[in-house]
């Protein structure tokens, strides 16, 4: 092993110090020359055996170092140390600590191992084979960098930056590389030297961060950061570099060359003439192959600039150059490119792409939302860790509207900051966060519609929770319910995982209203056939809505021809919340020095104008720099509110509701942690908890939602039908004479006890003296409860005291109607006195009925068998003929 004499290398010295084996001298060693220093004694143990004697703690002239850093190899075992001493006159002296071999003796020494050196940070580079690398000048700037930015795996370099030479770089074979320099120019010389020894050891590409000149001469990670530029800028600037390190190699097909001018094919010259070049199309960039997240539908990324000079991206699809070659040449004209289309030159433009490769790679993306655990993409815009692998959008970003103008700053100060003390505000813009969040808390899709009148603001909350993520279409960033299905399909895709807000419910034809409610919730498309007959990839969503209209669901889909009912599961999925706070300012309860609450909505409306688009990319910044703990954080929040907002006796239902809002205070504390929004902590929860109340107080806190639409309507029926019920006619008794006659003689008409409608429900009938009970034959019954199982809606109605079951506990009760034995639900009278605010209490019949007794009937069944005293009872029931 040969001896480092360079003095540029300040390792130098410590090297001739093993050749005497002991430490080096006081005072300064003469110059030697190379060949006139003898080999050192012994080999050099790497890695340290278990059995190897501890290491040295102090040194003879240095005394014990001020800190020490252990190098390892990939499975975490030691190589050897490196020691900082901190020398009286402030300067600082680095010695690395090596063990060797002599004589069968193991033994510690003061010397650099030989070179190439280890780097350090081979332990953290096999722990993350995939990670992008991050290399820093010495050890403290790489423990340093490692805490900073997590998502990296950091390493250095021993002997500073006149060794660059010196350490083994090999281990960057196949791995991107960020080169951070200390800020001065030996740290920038040695970037430059580490950048080409990595792609001379096979890195995948590599790159050097550029550093803002405003930093401190010889800054570095370890060192404070100064004012106005934080951690997070420079990480910014790391994924800067890491994209132009990742930007590939491209493979050209022969015969073809790019150049200023656009892509040439090179036809070759004929009778051993030059090839001249023939010019194909303009300039393009192929900027990698694309795929999409399951690895199917390969395409090229290219990046052109149209005849206007604005910047394109396209991508070609592979499927399309192999099939319809003349709608890709189509395409990429119809944005601005020019194809020269003489005879051949088409077609190889379209050879060029079908051959070109390149070593980089894309993820496409159909819609927005996570791609995986820590990519997120918006239209414009992809937020993920440096090194992580390019995302391109490939959706319709133009028919969105993701676009920014203003700041994030000017949007906390003008319209975050008017938020506390306005519930409904409060709770709109911590809304606008729940999209990121969805998939952490397992949500389905559904949301939130403000419910009210005009000029109450619902409009306004609407628009405060778009700014979060964009803006500039003519209802902000809204969309407007009144679309086809297939069309709020699209939309729907196009705003996974961030926020779709729709505007004015009542837009949408009642009879779609509740299948549109149901599909945004359920995130699927409808099911597509390819011309093959084979399935098509359904398009798939996961979206928080945020509506707004004059009415609620329920009542817009009353409001159809059929008069559809409303299901629990859609009103689950859509909540429906007034938009009117209560404070007699509409949705407003705090003015913030407004003169009104028009005025305080036309403030809200301006700034929705002029600051949008900065704080939904930012809150999704924030979690990606740790998203297990902000999914952690986010499960804590949303069960902590769930336990604060439930009250005994609440629903199942009530509680599936309560989650929804859980997850929108979750969104907004963690937007207030994030420093997103100005607001202090429990701001985001206590404006959830209000709109929860007075949502659970319009939906019904106890009992299904289903079982009080079935009480409801059967009352209606009878209050607003109760000509449709007829009186039950008398038996009567034909003589041979054709008279017909009662019991005591009076004659009976043919028409008595008909309704006075044309359409019946019944009859209306005391079964006992004072029980007055309305009997619905089989089509009354099933028109007062169209879109109801029948049977269950009768179990309903027993289970709650107003139906009188017939024997062995039917849901029928048999009635003599003339001569004629039929069955008919049987449903109290006492049902017109029931109010919604009775469901949970223990008796919901009225005064009328207030014993356990009276709930069963006064009357027999196979279920309370009748006593042999049948005075009083229905004489129907003690007829046997008629059973």
């Amino acid at each position: 092993m040969g001896v480092n004499n360079r003095t540029d290398d300040p390792f130098a010295n410590v090297s001739r110090t093993i050749a005497t084996g002991g430490d080096l001298p006081a005072g300064d060693v003469p110059a030697m020359k190379r060949g006139s220093v003898p080999r050192p004694k012994g080999e050099w143990v790497c890695p340290v055996p278990a059995d190897a004697p501890e290491a040295r703690t102090s040194h003879n002239r240095h005394g014990r170092p001020s800190a020490s850093w252990p190098y390892c190899d990939a499975e975490g075992r030691l190589i050897h140390w490196i020691c900082r001493f901190d020398k009286p006159d402030g300067s600082k002296e680095i010695l690395p600590q090596t063990l060797w071999r002599d004589a069968g003796r193991l033994s510690w020494r003061w010397g650099a191992p030989p070179v190439p050196r280890p780097l350090y940070g081979l332990d953290r580079l096999a722990l993350a084979p995939t990670a992008p690398v991050l290399i820093v000048e010495g050890e403290k700037a790489a423990d340093a960098a490692a805490s900073l930015f997590s998502g990296f795996a950091v390493v250095s370099w021993s002997g500073g930056s006149k060794a660059v030479n010196k350490a083994d770089w090999a281990p960057l074979a196949g791995r991107k590389v960020a080169i951070l320099p200390d800020a001065d120019t030996p740290g920038r010389e040695a970037a430059q030297a580490i950048h080409k020894a990595a792609l001379a050891a096979g890195a995948e590409g590599a790159a050097i961060v550029q550093l803002p000149a405003s930093l401190p001469a010889a800054w570095d990670c370890a060192d404070p950061f100064p004012p106005g530029f934080a951690p997070a800028d420079m990480l910014a600037l790391i994924g800067d570099a890491l994209e132009v390190a990742s930007s590939g190699q491209l493979e050209m097909p022969p015969g073809y060359t790019f150049d200023d001018g656009g892509l040439y094919w090179l036809e070759p010259g004929k009778d051993g003439a030059e090839a001249r070049a023939v010019r194909l199309s303009d300039p393009f960039d192929v900027m990698g192959e694309a795929r999409d997240g399951e690895g199917g539908d390969w395409g090229l990324l290219i990046r052109f600039r149209d005849r206007d000079g604005v910047e394109k991206r396209k991508t070609v699809k592979r499927a399309a150059l192999a099939c319809d070659a003349g709608a890709v040449r189509a395409e990429l004209a119809a944005a601005g490119m020019l194809i020269l289309s003489a005879t051949g030159q088409g077609d190889r433009f379209i050879r060029f792409l079908r051959a070109v490769t390149h070593s980089a790679r894309l993820t496409l993306a159909e819609r927005t939302g996570w791609v995986d655990r820590s990519r997120f993409v918006l239209p414009h815009a992809v937020i993920a860790p440096p090194g992580a692998e390019p995302v391109h959008f490939d959706g319709a970003a133009s028919a969105l509207h993701y676009r920014k103008c203003g700041s994030l700053g000017g949007w906390q100060r003008d319209m975050a900051a008017l938020a506390p003390g306005n519930s409904r505000l409060t709770f709109a813009i911590s809304l606008a966060f729940v999209g990121p969040i969805m998939r952490w808390l397992d949500m389905e899709g559904g949301g939130f519609h403000f419910r009210g009148s005009s000029s109450t603001g619902k409009t306004s909350l609407a628009m405060a929770a778009g700014s979060v993520w964009g803006g500039g279409g003519s209802l902000g960033f809204a969309s407007s319910w009144r679309a086809t299905g297939n069309a709020l399909e699209g939309v729907a895709h196009g705003h996974t995982e961030t926020l779709l807000i729709l505007d004015e419910l009542a837009l949408v034809d009642p009879q779609e209203a509740g299948s549109a409610a149901y599909a945004l919730a359920s995130g699927q498309g409808k099911a597509r056939a390819q011309q093959s007959g084979a399935l098509r990839r359904r398009a798939e969503w996961r979206v928080m809505v945020c509506s707004t209209g004059e009415i609620g669901l329920a009542d817009h889909m009353r409001a159809a021809k059929r008069g559809e009912r409303t299901m629990a599961g859609q009103e689950l999925r859509l909540l429906d919340l007034p938009a009117d706070a209560g404070a007699g300012f509409g949705a407003w309860e705090a003015l913030h020095h407004m003169a009104s609450p028009a005025a305080f909505s036309d403030a809200i409306k301006a700034v929705c104008a002029t600051h949008y688009g900065h704080a939904g990319p930012a809150f999704i910044r924030g979690l990606v720099t740790d998203p297990a703990y902000w999914e952690r954080e986010v499960k804590r929040l949303a069960k902590a509110f769930a336990e604060k907002a439930r009250q005994e006796g609440d629903s199942g239902q009530v509680h599936r509701g309560a989650l929804r809002f859980a997850a929108v205070a979750a969104a907004g504390e963690m937007a207030t942690a994030l420093g997103i929004v100005p607001w202090r902590a429990g701001e985001a929860e206590m404006a959830a908890l209000a709109c929860f109340n007075a949502w659970a107080a319009g939906f019904g806190r106890t009992g299904l939602r289903e079982h009080r639409q079935i009480l409801e309507r059967v009352r209606n029926a009878i209050q607003a039908g109760q000509s449709r019920f007829g009186s039950v006619p008398r038996a009567k008794e034909h003589s041979s004479y054709g008279g017909g006659s009662d019991d005591d003689g009076a004659t009976i008409s043919n028409r008595e006890g008909e309704a006075r409608s044309l359409t019946t429900l019944g009859y209306l009938h005391d079964i006992e003296p004072g029980k007055s009970c309305y009997l619905f034959h089989d089509s009354g019954w099933n028109e007062v409860l169209t879109g109801c199982d029948p049977r269950e809606a009768a179990s309903v109605l027993q289970e709650h005291g107003f139906l009188v079951p017939g024997d062995g506990g039917r849901p029928k009760r048999k009635q003599r109607v003339g001569r004629q034995s039929l069955r008919f639900y049987t449903v109290r009278a006492t049902i017109l006195e029931w109010d919604a605010s009775d469901l949970g209490k223990p008796d919901e019949r009225g005064p009328a009925s207030d014993s356990a007794s009276d709930r069963a009937g006064p009357w027999p069944s196979e279920a309370a068998p009748a006593t042999p005293d049948r005075s009083g009872l229905d004489p129907f029931d003690a007829d046997p003929d008629c059973w």
